[in-house]
């Protein structure tokens, strides 16, 4: 490594040497001809010894231009215990090296890096998978500044680890001075002020694509000492989130504060979390964050976020984006990691170049070094209308009290805090069914969770019952009411319960859908499974064991009753400030709604439900954000590659077709609020996307080109407001810069 050079000392103050061209035989400076001599004697000057080159200490190895690839040790047991691999090997001292005697001006060159990357991916053991891998985008122009260059530079640059406007490392600048030149003295001048130093702009480029890190040469093995930075290089080349999760858990087990430290280690001067959310998969940084990464990581001397990194960095893929950003909030991210004035009104879009000055200096915001003016396009430009609404609900929920925390983690259910962020809207049914569910793991008991789902169709009874499994990792099984059986054939019915006697003792969700049209002989059957969680099958004679599913009965039976109360108090259920407001009526909902159950059900089946949650009504913003939702919907499945099969009903023949939303706001407004049906709910607003951008789109698509190609070029569409504040789709022609969804990245 090259030794530092030593601090200069701020101008003004750097003490000179006497030109050696000035001094006469006797070390004296010599006078010219015309010059005259002052009155008093000038005291002798010693003579001034030359400056010798520094020489390099002979213990300092000489950079290697590209790094050796280390091969993993053998999968063999060892008598050692498993989990060695995090404790530090010592370092053998290295033999003295030569170094040649322009040492100081030569820089390590890890341009050979991607090329080492490049040639390993070939012989990867791995399948690429179908997520947007970034370790076919190789970059030999990008700059890489590690914290070692930063450091070097912080007494002469503010932003020390970014170099603006050039393509030469921090390193290559340093080098370029060599300490055994002469330093030339500063012209005299009569007064001379200290100056600071100029700052420079940070480059935010370096952001757009991280450093390429070589993959393993082996598949990584549980048990093998651990290295984060292999494990960095395989999901750079296509490691699964499913292989992810079971090589962390064993190490997890093992050793959880010190795999939490790996996880939280640099790598080429970026935090490793970073490296997991360049890949825009949401399930890669879930596990990554359970397993002990950080979600409020930041880098370099800017701090910047991890949060805001993947909003700029998220893919063209909007719903992907969107669900790294939920992912992370949903986990521990905090949303005052972005200033607010990006999100305090979701609703309506932000000018291209940022947020107005005189909203973004509030106190939150004070310390957000690197929201410099460069990057707040950026984020204007990535920041969908989802992904803001998610921003300005995670700073209006309250975090998760210490016990709340504490108990959802020992009952492996960390990711239910987090419920609000899976399904648009319905803040009151989200909150209700966590509140319930952590009662429940509290206080657990032989009788199992059983919840009433109420209220209008498409307005996300079967979403939060989906998201519901997800985040416990659990398995739903979805049942239709009307099909349900109770005779001797056929005990609760067939597909239950097999279902059950498969799960049985076991966390799983049975959806039983339209129960409000079973007959009264299934609520006589379910009494017992929903009262001591436990059933007799009649053709085997065994009991089943159920107290650990989670029962969702989905009914719409109640839909006039929360329209009409909806419709008296709207504004007050859907105010998130106004708690006190908020209490009370959902306390006279509740009674309401379970005076229905009693008289629709029956006492006996309506005292053993655990929980109403009712779902309201969606509001004028959750309207706009369903149909960003389709839009995003529309995006994914037209952007896809065009494929012809030799079944015509197979083919897809709108394929490589890419939208650009401009004014996303109000764009999902317009067709919200001509196109919602309270009686339909999402499905209503889905036919409102179709029909103003789907069909527009797909109708230009077919007027262009003269047949389909699975490697045709790519068809642009604009959808935007026009002079009559209608929605419009137009054609990009080639050669135009429209990219509105967010930045530019190399693909």
């Amino acid at each position: 490594m090259v030794p530092k050079m030593a601090k200069k000392k701020k101008r003004g103050q750097l003490r000179q040497p006497p030109d050696p061209n000035l001094l006469n035989n006797q070390g004296r400076p010599s006078t010219p001809a015309n010059t005259v001599e002052p009155v008093k004697p000038v005291e002798p000057v010693k003579p001034v010894e030359p400056v010798k080159p520094i020489e390099p200490p002979s213990s300092v190895k000489s950079p290697s231009p590209v790094p050796s690839v280390v091969k993993p040790p053998s999968p063999a047991v060892s008598s050692v215990s498993p989990f060695n691999h995090f404790k530090d090997e010592e370092q053998q001292p290295s033999p003295p090296v030569d170094i040649p005697e322009d040492w100081s001006k030569e820089v390590q060159d890890d341009s050979n890096v991607d090329n080492v990357a490049e040639e390993t991916v070939k012989a990867w053991p791995y399948g690429a998978d179908d997520k947007e891998s970034q370790v076919h985008f190789f970059d030999s122009s990008f700059t890489r500044l590690s914290f070692e260059d930063s450091e070097r530079n912080t007494s002469e640059v503010l932003a020390a680890d970014f170099n603006a406007g050039s393509t030469q490392s921090a390193d290559e600048g340093y080098g370029n001075v060599s300490p055994t030149e002469p330093v030339e003295p500063p012209e005299p001048q009569e007064s001379q002020e200290p100056q600071e130093p100029q700052e420079r702009a940070p480059d935010f480029s370096q952001y757009d694509q991280l450093p390429r890190i070589p993959p393993p040469t082996e598949p990584l093995t549980p048990g093998d000492r651990f290295d984060v930075e292999k494990v960095v290089g395989a999901i750079q080349s296509g490691y699964s989130a499913a292989e992810l999760r079971d090589y962390l858990s064993y190490y997890h087990k093992a050793e959880t504060t010190l795999l939490k430290e790996n996880l939280n280690a640099e790598i080429k001067g970026f935090p490793a979390t970073f490296y997991v959310a360049e890949t825009n998969d949401a399930e890669l940084i879930r596990y990554w964050i359970k397993f002990g990464g950080d979600p409020n990581a930041t880098h370099g001397p800017l701090g910047f976020p991890l949060l805001a990194f993947a909003v700029i960095r998220g893919t063209r893929s909007r719903s992907q984006a969107t669900k790294i950003t939920e992912t992370l909030l949903r986990l521990g991210a905090s949303p005052h990691a972005i200033p607010t004035a990006y999100y305090k009104q979701f609703d309506r879009d932000l000018p291209d170049s940022g947020p107005e000055e005189s909203d973004l200096y509030v106190i939150a915001d004070g310390d957000k070094l690197w929201h410099t003016p460069e990057v707040r396009p950026r984020l204007v430009a990535a920041l969908s209308l989802t992904q803001r609404y998610r921003l300005w609900q995670a700073s209006e929920t309250g975090t998760a009290s210490g016990r709340e925390r504490t108990l959802a983690i020992r009952k492996d259910a960390l990711e239910i805090l987090g419920l609000q962020y899976t399904i648009i809207g319905q803040r009151l049914a989200t909150w209700t069914l966590r509140k319930s569910f952590l009662v429940h793991l509290a206080m657990p008991r032989k009788k199992p969770l059983v919840l009433l789902f109420a209220g209008p169709k498409g307005h996300g009874k079967h979403t939060l019952a989906n998201r519901l499994g997800d985040l416990l990792s659990v398995e739903l099984s979805e049942v239709d009411g009307t099909s349900l059986k109770s005779d001797e054939d056929s005990d609760l019915g067939s597909p239950l319960h097999n279902f059950l006697a498969r799960k049985t003792k076991q966390r799983s969700i049975v959806y039983l859908d339209e129960f409000g049209k079973t007959t009264g002989e299934i609520h006589k059957a379910l009494l017992s499974p929903f009262d001591q969680g436990e059933y007799t099958d009649r053709r085997s004679g065994q009991k089943v064991d159920c107290s650990q599913t989670i029962w969702v009965l989905a009914t719409s039976k109640f839909d006039n009753t929360i329209s009409d109360f909806c419709q008296a108090n709207g504004k007050l259920l859907h105010d998130s400030d106004l708690r006190s407001e908020q209490y009370t009526l959902r306390r006279q909902l509740h009674r309401r709604l379970r005076d229905e159950c009693i008289s629709s059900f029956g006492a006996p089946l309506a005292s053993r439900i655990t929980e109403i949650i009712p779902f309201l009504n969606f509001d004028l913003e959750e309207q706009a954000l369903i149909a960003d939702k389709y839009i995003m919907e529309l995006e994914n499945e037209i952007a896809g590659p065009v494929a012809q099969s030799t079944n015509p009903d197979e083919d897809k023949l709108v394929g490589n077709v890419r939208l650009q939303i401009k004014n996303n706001a109000n764009v999902c407004s317009i067709i919200a609020r001509e196109s919602y049906l309270p009686e339909l709910g999402a499905k209503s607003i889905s036919h409102g996307v179709d029909a103003t951008i789907a069909n527009q789109v797909i109708s230009r698509y077919l007027e262009e080109g003269d047949d389909f190609s699975e490697d045709q070029a790519e068809t642009k569409f604009k959808v935007a407001m026009n002079e009559d504040n209608e929605v419009e789709v137009s054609a990009i022609s080639e050669g135009t810069n429209g990219h509105l969804l967010g930045p530019r990245y190399p693909w």
